[in-house]
């Protein structure tokens, strides 16, 4: 469908919704089921008042749609995905089509918070949920309220918080590939002013793939989460504090598939000589690999948090403290995914962050006479951050990536001075944020609003990259080096909405927004050294958007729908040197398109949600891109599409119960998902990396009693078994390989991380 079509669709549904609703019987929206609260405002809310394209799910919800982490949330959210690529500490979050680079050092193009707290590296929020109340994906630059690095979006998620009643659960649960889980919580008033609440989930996972070379099961883990919380009220004084504790160990591993069809026949046949008449693993989606695996992985995170709010006048003056320390060490394992051992990789990642927030939140329609509104707020932020990475050369090396006449010596290196730690990287950076921020909403009329945010922001960054290379021959992935690094920012972000409700049951808005992500560092090393081109500069957002939110007979239907354009300037790109990804500054991008959400309720047992998102991205200035693999010098880019956005984006779920009698009841939930086609790799325009757009079906069903004490469900997820790459990766030293320009000149041999396989189990229930 062309461009122009799509938007002229979009127009005409954008209209007609609005003069639906309108015409609709005006009747005040029932409260219950229906109604969806959220906080993107710094206060509770009921989504369709809110002037901002969001995708917000409950407990309840999320657990009808077997959504177990933020990876699972890509498929009820359209414009919204989690990419996890070979290290579990770079995980892109991704919202139109924006996401970070990867880099572990870069600042995310969409913030997550927990509970209000800014997580300031995605690899921190990939735990499996345990007891959270309620998800918000908000789309479009949150630079006002928000703040940090959230140019493109936000994620929020909200944990149960503690109640003054006594109530529990405890959830048991069977899957497919060896997956075992229990998890639950249990909550005690001890006054009738405190009440404490505990949870904590246990999973045990062997991991979906299987490799023929040592015959063994990877790719599972094993979590731990716990979270603690109490909360007190006083009078108007309320003192909500929480811990929290998580732990993984697994292999870290993941199936990287070789592609035979990127190279050409004869580049095939040389390699398996080379291999000795080996070859690895070739058929996409046979859940099988052939190349060494000796990965581990050990995860873990705490944190501590203290929410004080003080309700005086009709005002909230809120304060908000946290603490949070990150560890994250890899051992990948063969990084050349090949039969024979080549280099493996450590990494080892640690973040502690502290943050506070003083708040003062307006009574809601009180001000001059009910006219004004309004949040306020001053920010502190402080991470250090430390990475370390080394790379090993195993017994393969020499005989694959060293020429004939180096392979002697080559040899006798890996004995002396040793494969082991043959290049040593050690990274450390120090931020520190301030942030003051205002919003104001003005209601003009009893129909029409206008709202104007700023936040001014200042970024502080110090670093110090050092990379040793210890053996001879590491050279040939990374370079010495020793540069300090040193970077100060500051930016003013703003938001000015305009918003109208010709009727109790519809609002149109029109929305002005910046986002802002500060410059950094690259924090991984390269050939030949970098040196002062470590640094890159900030990049820019500007946003804009028309939307309509709508109620329909006496709120049986939602029908939401945001028009948004996104030019942004110093986009962050990431790009692929044969050995090493280097982030700079790449030039200008357009994202633009449209978001359609739509909840119907025909019946109060009978629901449908479907969400739909249009994309239209490219490149507008790139000049000096990264050229295809092996040819030299750079492309201009403009026109291209970005990298992990697809045009389409879509899901539709459906939701059924009835009363079987006995004071038992059952529940059907069926959901498939979609999106089109999409390039998975760096921004280089290589057709190889072109992915199939493709579809996923997901079901729960559950019987159960009617008040919900107890709970036995089926559940599936890509019922259907389909074969996909969440990315694709370029293979490690595929010159010395000998596998480029086998297809066409720039083609290289390419690997297909495969996505999640046909998922199954069943659970079981207890609440008290």
């Amino acid at each position: 469908m062309g461009r122009k079509r799509m938007f002229m669709l979009s127009g005409a549904v954008f209209v007609a919704i609005s003069a639906g609703a309108a015409s609709a019987q005006e009747a005040q929206p029932a409260q219950g089921e229906n109604e969806i609260i959220v906080t993107a405002q710094k206060r509770s809310e009921n989504i369709q008042d809110v002037p901002i394209s969001i995708a917000a799910f409950s407990s309840a919800q999320m657990e009808q749609a077997n959504i177990a982490d933020i990876a699972d949330l890509g498929r009820v959210a359209s414009n919204f995905s989690v990419t996890k690529p070979g290290q579990a500490a770079n995980v892109r979050i991704s919202v139109r089509g924006i996401a970070s680079s990867s880099n572990t050092a870069t600042e995310p193009s969409v913030a997550s918070f927990v509970d209000g707290i800014y997580i300031p590296r995605p690899g921190a929020v990939i735990t499996s949920f345990l007891d959270i109340s309620a998800v918000e994906i908000l789309r479009g630059p949150q630079g006002t309220l928000f703040g940090r690095n959230a140019s493109v979006g936000a994620l929020s998620l909200r944990t149960a918080e503690p109640e003054q009643s006594f109530s529990g659960r405890l959830t048991g649960e069977i899957g497919n590939a060896d997956r075992y889980k229990i998890d639950g919580y249990i909550n005690v008033p001890l006054s009738d002013n405190v009440a404490v609440r505990v949870a904590a989930l246990r999973q045990w996972f062997g991991g979906y793939w299987h490799n023929r070379l040592d015959g063994k099961q990877f790719g599972g883990a094993d979590d731990f989460v716990t979270r603690g919380s109490i909360k007190a009220e006083f009078g108007n004084v309320t003192w909500l504090v929480r811990g929290d504790y998580a732990e993984t160990r697994g292999d870290g591993g993941y199936n990287a598939d070789f592609i035979a069809s990127s190279i050409s026949p004869a580049q095939l046949d040389a390699l398996q000589a080379r291999l000795g008449g080996l070859l690895p693993d070739t058929e996409i989606g046979d859940r099988n690999a052939n190349f060494v695996r000796v990965g581990d992985l050990r995860d873990r995170q705490w944190g501590v948090s203290s929410d004080l709010s003080l309700d005086s006048g009709g005002f909230t003056f809120r304060l908000i403290n946290s603490y949070r320390d990150w560890t994250s060490s890899q051992l990948d394992g063969d990084l050349g995914y090949l039969p024979v051992p080549l280099v493996t990789r450590t990494g080892d990642y640690d973040s502690e962050s502290q943050s506070h927030e003083l708040q003062i939140i307006s009574p809601s329609d009180e001000l001059l006479g009910g006219k004004l509104d309004f949040v306020a707020g001053l920010y502190y932020f402080e991470e250090d951050y430390r990475i370390g990475e080394g790379f090993n050369l195993q017994s393969g090396f020499c005989g694959l990536a060293a020429s004939a006449a180096q392979r002697p010596a080559c040899n006798a290196s890996l004995v002396s001075p040793g494969g082991d730690g043959a290049t040593d990287l050690q990274f450390s950076q120090n931020v520190k944020s301030y942030a003051v921020y205002g919003q104001s909403t003005v209601h003009l009329t009893d129909r029409l609003d206008a709202t104007l945010g700023v936040r001014w922001t200042r970024d502080e960054k110090r670093g110090l990259f050092d990379q040793k290379v210890n053996n001879p021959f590491g050279a040939a992935l990374r370079a010495a080096e020793l540069t300090p690094l040193s970077l100060n920012d500051s930016k003013v972000t703003w938001r000015a909405n305009l918003s109208y409700k010709p009727t109790d049951d519809l609002m149109l808005f029109a929305t002005y927004s910046t986002g802002y992500k500060s410059g950094g560092f690259n924090s991984g090393g390269g050939t030949p050294a970098l040196g002062q081109r470590r640094l890159f500069a900030r990049e820019e957002v500007d946003n804009y958007e028309l939307g309509v939110k709508s109620s329909w007979l006496d709120d049986s239907l939602q029908a939401n729908l945001t028009l948004y354009r996104m030019d942004i300037g110093g986009y962050q790109d990431r790009g692929f040197d044969g050995t090493s990804f280097v982030v700079r500054n790449a030039g200008s991008l357009r994202q633009q398109g449209m978001e359609f959400d739509v909840v119907m309720r025909p019946v109060r047992d009978f629901s449908v949600t479907a969400s739909l998102a249009y994309l239209d991205s490219k490149f507008t200035s790139y000049e000096f891109g990264p050229n295809l693999p092996g040819l030299s010098g750079t492309q201009d880019l403009k026109g291209k599409r970005v990298a992990f956005a697809p045009e389409f984006t879509g899901n539709v779920a459906a939701e059924w119960r009835g009363d079987i009698g006995s004071n038992l009841e059952w529940r059907m939930n069926g959901n498939i998902s979609f999106l089109s086609d999409y390039f998975s790799s760096v921004n280089d325009g290589n057709p190889q990396t072109i992915m199939d757009g493709f579809a996923q079906i997901g079901a729960r069903f559950s019987i159960g009693s009617m008040d919900e004490r107890w709970t036995l469900a089926l559940f599936g997820n890509n019922l259907i078994n389909q074969s996909f790459c969440s990315s694709t990766a370029y293979q490690l030293l595929d010159g010395p390989l000998g596998l480029r320009n086998g297809v066409f000149p720039g083609s290289t041999a390419i690997r297909c991380i495969h996505g999640e396989p046909r998922t199954y189990g069943a659970s079981a229930t207890v609440r008290f």
